[in-house]
């Protein structure tokens, strides 16, 4: 568990060495949240909410683009979800 917290930590490091807020910046802590998901499995919803920003930093006028990615988001929830449960 201390690998999986130390990058998550070192991705969040990289963000902050970004600086600014930028498309850059929020993937790295799209980074970060994703890999903490292996000790906390709501660090997921950071995640996701940092992909929907650095999606936004990069596209002016992109709310098409961010429901999309959304709408992708749900998907992939409930496909993981049917998969936990046919496992029980």
């Amino acid at each position: 568990m201390r690998v999986i917290r130390k990058a998550s930590l070192d991705s969040h490091a990289a963000a902050r060495d970004v600086g600014e807020d930028t498309p850059a910046r929020s993937a790295a802590r799209a980074s970060g949240q994703a890999v903490a998901t292996a000790h906390v499995r709501t660090h997921a919803i950071g995640a996701a909410q940092y992909a929907l920003q650095a999606l936004a930093r990069t596209t002016p006028n992109s709310e098409q683009l961010l429901l999309k990615e959304r709408l992708w988001q749900y998907k992939q929830l409930l496909q993981q979800r049917k998969k936990a449960s046919l496992q029980r």
